[in-house]
């Protein structure tokens, strides 16, 4: 970049330092500007997900979830846990197992394959009927309330009210579960 303004070339040579100045400054600030717009997008930003076998569309803003997906998940599993026959138990928990964590997932296995060995042996089938869902986000839990019924054969030999507590993390968007468990009364 020559700038032939003056006739002295000193002159000439600080006219275009100067504008070299401006332009590093307008650059500069250009930068500055680009990358709070782009900050505050990204903060700001929703992905939204249509998954198959959930009811709902699925929010996340900020990296959490919406209420939604988490009742709808919750939902599920209590139809994957808590629901089962000697036929479909060994399948239904491996797809629950699925939604473990992977620090958890070890003994969580142990325990759902004994369980589905279990009522593979006994024939005894179990029904959950979910009655109240309480969403707790500050301690990322969820208390799962219904009555359960169980059958061997065609015949009732429970029917009792159960709560069951889910803990979960999200992670990178997505959903852990830490533990189910029964809850005792």
């Amino acid at each position: 970049m020559r700038t032939k303004i003056f006739l002295q070339q000193t002159s000439n040579l600080f006219t275009e330092n100067r504008l070299l100045k401006f332009v590093i400054i307008v650059l500069a600030l250009a930068v500055v500007v680009n990358s709070f717009l782009v900050n505050r997008a990204v903060r700001n930003q929703r992905v939204i997900l249509i998954p198959p076998k959930l009811t709902g569309t699925i929010e996340f803003v900020e990296g959490k979830p919406s209420d939604q997906y988490i009742r709808d998940l919750a939902r599920r599993m209590a139809s994957l846990a808590a629901t089962y026959s000697p036929a479909t138990a060994r399948s239904q928990f491996d797809e629950f197992l699925a939604l473990y964590a992977p620090e958890a997932y070890p003994g969580a296995a142990k325990g759902w394959y004994a369980l589905a060995s279990r009522v593979e042996e006994s024939q005894v089938s179990t029904v959950f009927y979910l009655r109240n869902l309480t969403l707790d986000n500050a301690g990322q839990r969820l208390e799962l309330s219904g009555d359960q019924r169980q059958f061997a054969e065609d015949k009732l030999i429970e029917a009792k009210p159960k709560t069951y507590e889910a803990r979960y993390r999200i992670e990178d968007g997505r959903f852990f579960l830490t533990s189910f468990m029964e809850k005792q009364a």
